[in-house]
């Protein structure tokens, strides 16, 4: 009944409201479920534990680095000079933060299951600008062979059939169901797990009524005659919840009429397990989104030894996850297929798997002894200045040899009997009997006599 108020205005919902208006129900939006609430994204989002996975995950997806590389003949480096880096870097438009816009993308996806991102081009075919799409502005249709096309609806008009280069669509939980011609939409968990996500619902409208009415169960009024009508009935009724119900109103003195009883009904809150329906819920929610529940605060078994090991399931779980799927869109918006085979767009997740300090010193530490760290290396991955140049020397271990080789074995020379300067060969010269005379060889063969 409230959306009816805040749509035509008026005074405040009374209780007599919950009894009149029974003719409205059905008419709210949202899925119906088995509690008899309706269950819409906005709702589910005033549950605390899926809004807290939502926003933990959109939250450490958005703040690691997302890089434009480019391939080189040692691997990748930054592209700093194709025009999407700096809109990856810096902003995808002048007057939004990457941080923002990424957090904003991926809570729509988790949410709805689907976010939409426009994409703006020069003359020329090179992206300029990039613009967040509004839930609910964007239609899909998809062509024979399934290739996609995607209708803009704004305050200025219609933009139609715009080709999957000019939109950016990433789907959470993709799935062919709802599409057309082997298309691909995003599922929203909310709406598919509709009844789970109706009790965490349920529960807090629960333990908001029953703290409204003074942490006290419902009271009967007892009269010994038969009311005139109904709508008597109803007077009475509302009349009372009016002035006594709610925690303000606890402590207030009941005035009765008609020679009524008001007698309270019994009611042990332990047995409705209240405390343990909400946890419950929370933990349903991180298993809907695959969030490791202390992300969320639910500690209850969590300990030193376990939570590092759930931590890094986590990045490699569902945020690698999340972050592959708006790399791959991305890629297939902004990149022209000739582009992808030199460029890609990657995120940079050892920010969330970084350890304690000492765990990190001691990979440094083997990494710099086996030769495949370098002293800028380790700096620049914990966000220092270099050194300059000394610091990009690395250390060879003296004790290791190429696998297979013989270290009893001297090295082979390159040019076995070439005469080198340091080279010195004795030889006796031919006659010589008593006296042995001894020469030098010189560097074209000549003999050189010692006396």
């Amino acid at each position: 009944m409230g959306w009816w108020t805040s749509l035509l205005g008026g005074p405040d919902i009374g209780a007599q409201d919950r009894y009149i208006d029974e003719w409205l129900r059905g008419m709210e939006g949202g899925v119906a479920s088995a509690t008899g609430l309706r269950v819409t994204v906005q709702e589910a989002l005033t549950s605390p534990g899926i809004s807290a996975c939502i926003q933990v995950q959109s939250e450490d997806l958005a703040k690691v680095p997302l890089v434009l590389k480019r391939r080189v003949k040692d691997g990748f480096e930054p592209a700093t000079e194709h025009p999407l880096f700096n809109l990856l870097k810096f902003g995808p438009s002048p007057w939004m933060s990457p941080y923002r816009w990424r957090k904003a993308m991926l809570h729509t996806a988790m949410a709805h299951g689907n976010h939409y991102t426009r994409v703006r081009r020069t003359e020329g075919g090179a992206v300029e600008q990039m613009t967040p799409i509004q839930v609910g502005r964007c239609g899909i249709r998809w062509a024979e062979d399934g290739e996609p096309f995607y209708d803009i609806h704004s305050a200025t008009g219609i933009e139609r059939g715009l080709t999957w280069q000019d939109v950016v669509h990433i789907a959470y939980r993709d799935s062919m169901d709802g599409a057309d011609n082997g298309g691909i939409l995003g599922v929203s968990p909310i709406m598919q797990n509709k009844e789970t996500v109706a009790l965490m619902l349920a529960a807090e409208r629960f333990a908001g009524a029953f703290f409204a009415n003074g942490a006290q169960p419902s009271m009967i009024l007892e009269y010994d005659k038969k009311l005139p009508d109904d709508d008597v009935a109803r007077r009475i009724r509302a009349g009372i919840e009016r002035v006594y119900g709610g925690i303000d109103n606890k402590w207030k003195v009941a005035i009765l009429e008609l020679g009524m009883k008001m007698r309270e009904t019994s009611f042990d809150p332990s047995k409705t397990q209240l405390t343990e329906t909400r946890k419950l819920g929370a933990e349903l929610a991180c298993t809907m989104y695959r969030t490791p529940p202390h992300k969320i605060g639910l500690l209850d078994r969590a300990t030193f030894s376990n939570i590092e090991q759930q931590s890094i399931d986590y990045v490699t779980g569902a945020i690698s996850t999340q972050a592959q799927s708006v790399e791959s869109a991305l890629t297939i918006a902004c990149l022209t297929p000739a582009e992808r085979e030199v460029y890609k767009i990657e995120h940079n997740l050892e920010g969330l798997m970084r350890g304690d300090i000492l765990s990190r010193y001691r990979a440094y530490a083997i990494g710099r002894q086996w030769g495949w760290l370098s002293v800028n290396g380790i700096l620049k991955r914990e966000n220092e200045n270099t050194i300059g140049i000394e610091g990009d020397e690395y250390l060879v271990p003296m004790n290791m040899i190429p696998a297979g080789d013989d270290p009893m074995k001297d090295p082979p020379k390159d040019d076995a009997g070439a005469w080198m300067p340091t080279d010195v060969r004795w030889f006796a010269p031919a006659g010589a009997k008593k006296r042995q005379v001894s020469t030098i060889a010189g560097p074209n063969g000549e003999k050189l006599y010692l006396n």
